[in-house]
């Protein structure tokens, strides 16, 4: 069934969001794009500059100052961000539409998945919000501290396409439920659903100038919200190299707190002491290809022992044939499109340039029905690749697995750890020492045992070395949107 009927195209919102009401960017640019699910233009979506982002920031400094929300109690905070989360549930549907034709993903993905885990997640952090509590030192005879949660007070969040609704629930549930006003920039290929929240936060009674969405291109409006001076923290998603231009505009700024989550190579270690071959292929497909492998956390290296090797690639080249992808708004399809024809020509072009590197390709031979111009790419499995390969070393961000034979599981953990990245990575053995060994030396932020993709809103989420700074998820989350203050008292 194709639900793209279902979308009002004339309707959709296109304006920033700042200070309660929709206005269009002060100079009138605007992001003009292909769409990828089937090639047409859209355009008019609010390009905002620097002139809007200080406005926004200028509104939600005037209403953190006032104390019209960050003097609530948690729980007041609490309730209205559970009554956002049930606006975001009532319509999900057209949320899952924006995002769809949007970034090209499947709807399916995304309205029983995405959507589901991201409004999931501001409950969690709602109902977690009123249980912190405060530090005191033991008593002294006259004296005694206090030791309390601030919060920062205007913060700017910048979020990626791949998964939108999802990492904007990550970090504005915490940042909203510590007390600070938020200015939120989107990224340019999937505003939609961002400006779309607009709305639904002040019906759920947030007050004006909390909550601010400024869509624009990450060169402008991202920098600027990260060089204002008046933003006390910057929360960003992305690539590594954008990471290290927001650490920049931080300190020349003025030393803004920053935390990021900048993408990773995840490795996938598989023993030859897995017995579970075949739930190990299935799971690694279905993390790798499920959303053409535009997943920062995705293991995109496969590190696979000798002597399992071939019982395990033919089980994996036999569950890719469950990822090709097909039209996006057809409900039957679970994978849709990758984001822009720029992704596309860069996830062929790694393609490309792993088989001059001397890899092999592995595609499945499935083929799924979709609309002429839709840019989809069929699962691609890389044997013959060592890691000193661009493609073993460079995060390609599509449906692009490295497979690597070793001989040992020395050999796998020092290929593992020999990247720029730590984000997530697996081990697949039944042995209890060795998966010990293994899970303890990878260098990551989050590593699977005999798993992939298994978590929850209790476990923290973000990696080491150039996966980024700070967690996102859990209780942990809500430091990185306060400081802490000492109250010394003598009496």
């Amino acid at each position: 069934m194709d639900v793209l009927s279902k979308l009002n195209i004339e309707t959709i919102e296109k304006r920033a969001y700042i200070n309660g009401i929709y206005t269009e960017g002060t100079r009138g640019n605007v992001i003009s794009k292909t769409l990828s699910f089937d090639g047409r233009r859209f355009d008019g979506i609010a390009a905002c500059d620097e002139i809007d982002v200080d406005k926004a920031v200028v509104a939600a400094k005037k209403a953190f100052d006032s104390g019209i929300w960050n003097r609530k109690t948690p729980s007041e905070r609490k309730e209205i961000l559970l009554k956002l989360a049930d606006l975001m549930e009532k319509h999900l549907e057209d949320i899952a539409l924006l995002d769809t034709f949007e970034t090209g993903r499947a709807y399916i993905n995304y309205s029983r998945d995405s959507l589901p885990k991201a409004i999931e997640a501001v409950r969690y952090f709602a109902e977690a919000v009123d249980k912190l509590y405060d530090e005191s030192i033991p008593l002294r005879s006259s004296d005694t501290a206090v030791i309390k949660r601030v919060p920062l007070g205007v913060v700017g969040l910048i979020t990626p396409w791949n998964d939108p609704m999802v990492v904007t629930a990550w970090k504005f549930a915490p940042a909203l439920l510590m007390g600070n006003t938020v200015v939120l920039k989107p990224a340019e290929q999937s505003s939609l659903s961002a400006i779309y929240l607009g709305k639904l936060s002040k019906e759920a009674g947030i007050p004006d100038g909390v909550f601010n969405v400024i869509p624009g291109y990450g060169e402008v409006a991202g920098r600027a919200l990260a060089m204002h001076k008046d933003v006390r923290g910057v929360f960003f998603t992305g690539s590594a190299e954008i990471g290290k231009k927001i650490l920049e505009y931080a300190g020349k700024s003025n030393m803004k707190r920053v935390a990021l989550e900048c993408g990773g190579k995840g490795p996938y270690i598989v023993s030859d002491k897995c017995s579970r071959i075949s739930e190990a292929a299935e799971v690694l497909a279905k993390n790798m290809f499920y959303n053409q492998g535009q997943i920062c956390s995705a293991p995109s290296r496969a590190i696979v022992h000798k002597s399992v090797y071939d019982e395990f690639m033919n089980a994996l080249k036999s569950e890719s044939e469950k990822y090709v992808p097909g039209y996006s708004f057809d409900v039957a399809n679970e994978v849709g499109c990758v984001v822009s024809k720029d992704q596309y020509d860069k996830v062929n072009g790694y393609i490309e340039l792993a088989v001059d590197e001397g890899a092999t390709v592995y595609r499945p031979s499935s083929v799924v029905e979709k609309p002429e111009g839709a840019l989809c790419i069929t699962p691609v499995i890389l044997e013959n690749v060592n890691n000193n390969m661009r493609i073993a070393r460079e995060e390609v961000f599509g449906p692009v697995l490295a497979v690597i034979k070793v001989d040992s599981m020395e050999e796998a953990i020092d290929i593992a750890n020999d990247s720029e990245y730590g984000l997530a990575g697996a081990v697949w053995t039944d042995d209890v020492n060795e998966a010990f060994y293994l899970t303890d030396r990878m260098e990551a932020g989050l590593v699977h045992l005999n798993s992939y993709g298994n978590d929850d809103n209790s476990s923290p989420f973000g990696g080491v070395k150039q996966s980024g700074i700070g967690k996102d998820k859990s209780v942990h989350a809500f430091d990185k949107y306060c400081d802490s203050k000492t109250i010394w008292m003598h009496f």
